[in-house]
């Protein structure tokens, strides 16, 4: 009932109501100005469909050229998996203690040997796939433990330089205090 009132008020106050009659020529320029409106919208559209395939075209340039290619699963010999699987063992706990030493004084230590640890990995998934195109030989499982050793030995060496960077911080701060 209450909207009804407001309505019926507003019909009742038609003296505030504008009943001029607008200019000649009124009609044709508020057309022209519809068609220039429309023939903008038009160009606009093209745009975002440009820009999405340029981005789709670049994507796919890129993924074709630098993704990483798929590697088949690699299938060793019971001697070899076991040798694997132990090393494996050792570089992820060893990664884990080296995160887990992870602060702001040594940062950037730590994160430059993700980074190279990173290299290495890449190397070793190298030697995996010779391994399953040629098959396993001497020279390639030399090189995959070698491989290992190198970034156990890597893993080891930064730990020190995290413990060392860790014990001068603690004599600073004793000093400090």
């Amino acid at each position: 009932m209450k909207t009804n009132n407001k309505l019926k008020e507003l019909f009742e106050n038609q003296e505030d109501w504008d009943f001029e009659i607008p200019n000649e020529g009124h009609e044709k320029r508020f057309i022209d100005k519809l068609r220039k409106q429309k023939s903008k919208k038009k160009r606009n559209k093209w745009l975002p469909l440009s820009i999405a395939a340029s981005l789709l075209l670049g994507f796919g340039f890129f993924y074709m050229n630098y993704a990483p290619k798929e590697i088949q699963e690699v299938t060793f010999s019971p001697q070899v998996q076991e040798t694997h699987d132990y090393f494996s063992s050792i570089i992820r706990s060893e990664l884990d203690q080296l995160k887990k030493k992870q602060s702001k004084q040594n940062e950037e230590i730590i994160n430059d040997a993700l980074i190279q640890m990173e290299v290495l990995e890449k190397d070793y998934q190298k030697l995996k796939e010779e391994i399953g195109k040629n098959g396993e030989n001497k020279q390639i499982l030399y090189a995959m433990i070698t491989n290992m050793q190198t970034r156990i030995s890597f893993i080891k060496s930064v730990l020190e330089q995290v413990e060392d960077i860790n014990k001068i911080n603690n004599i600073e701060d004793e000093k400090h205090s």
